[in-house]
């Protein structure tokens, strides 16, 4: 078995790349302790110069082995599903471009996109080819408890993998790769969070960026007086309206609100990013049966390519650009499933 040390270039890749932004790297240094922890890497690490289109194999061949120990004890989603003859695919109302509500009042988005695979995976294994898929729309404040009391089978959002959401419900492979960043109107001259002294923010309740904009505020001691919105699309309003100077959210996240506005143009980062958002697919803990077909459609994705088509659907396409970043096209070559704290 190969061990995962500073001589092999894919270990040290990830700490390569982060160099480029102070935040990042500290994130990749905790990142690459766990990877030399990993099972993925401690099987499949490639040698130099092994074509990346083997190791995205050997990635999805582990996948599908992953919980396949226990598959026989827990079935509880795929016995549920058999049951009922339904497959409940919970989505957002309006985190675009991730997952909204689209036309004829059904979800859409890239994480909708990447359930829809994951449905299909489901069908395939349970031998149901009639088997009914059901949109249900939660909101930042409910998602996770929509998971762990079964209104919904799966969280297909743009919700962050964290240790401390771990206590309550699983995640997927990790689906995409984010950033916390704050945005303005260009007229505003808001060149970095240090000249947004004393103004408003406003974050989405309930979310990874509204602690991490707690966070910088006391220890910058910025004086910013921060107020929440129930979801995206009324945060980006009220910076739009001018009752917040900014707006705090996920880079991707904001783009999306940005270019689904009436004048995009007007808008623009502030800054830096002020994290590290990992997403990831929810759904029930202690269920490995159910979490191995997951991660096993999500594995085919990435072995396929298939994720670079949907990414290019979803973020390459609109008014607003968003080229896919190092750090999720790392995600890809090595799958993983880390939360951040």
């Amino acid at each position: 078995m190969q061990n995962c040390d500073d001589r092999h270039s894919s270990c040290i890749y990830i700490l390569k790349i982060a160099r480029e932004t102070d935040v990042y790297f500290e994130w990749a240094r905790s990142r690459y302790r766990q990877l030399k922890k990993s099972i993925i890497v401690a099987l499949y690490l490639p040698e130099v110069g092994m074509r990346s289109k083997q190791f995205l194999g050997a990635a999805a061949a582990l996948a599908l082995a992953v919980g396949l120990f226990s598959a026989s004890t827990y079935a509880d989603t795929l016995a549920k599903i058999r049951q009922s003859g339904e497959f409940v695919l919970g989505h957002r109302e309006s985190s675009s471009p991730f997952s909204f509500i689209g036309e004829n009042n059904t979800g859409a988005g890239y994480s909708v996109d990447i359930c829809l695979k994951i449905f299909e995976q489901v069908k395939e294994d349970l031998k149901m080819r009639d088997l009914k898929l059901k949109y249900t729309a939660v909101k930042p404040a409910d998602r996770i408890g929509a998971v762990k009391d079964g209104r919904i089978d799966v969280e297909c959002g743009s919700t962050t993998n964290t240790v401390a959401r771990q206590k309550d419900v699983a995640f997927s492979f990790t689906t995409f790769v984010a950033g916390a960043r704050l945005l303005a109107k260009k007229d505003s001259k808001l060149a970095d969070i240090d000249r947004m002294r004393g103004k408003t923010v406003v974050v989405t309740e309930k979310t990874t960026t509204e602690r991490v904009i707690n966070q910088v505020n006391n220890e910058r001691a910025l004086g910013l007086k921060v107020i929440t919105a129930k979801d995206h699309a009324e945060g980006f309003k009220k910076m739009e309206s001018g009752e917040a100077d900014a707006v705090a959210n996920d880079d991707a996240l904001l783009l999306g609100l940005a270019a689904r506005s009436a004048n995009p143009a007007q808008f623009d980062f502030v800054g830096k990013f002020l994290s590290v958002e990992p997403y990831g697919i929810m759904l029930r803990r202690d269920d490995p049966a159910f979490a191995t077909v997951v991660d096993k459609a999500i594995a085919k994705l990435f072995a396929s390519g298939e994720i670079f088509k949907i990414y290019a659907k979803w973020f390459e396409s609109g008014a607003f650009k968003l080229p896919m970043n190092q750090y999720m096209k790392e995600n890809v070559r090595l799958p993983n499933k880390y939360g951040v704290q």
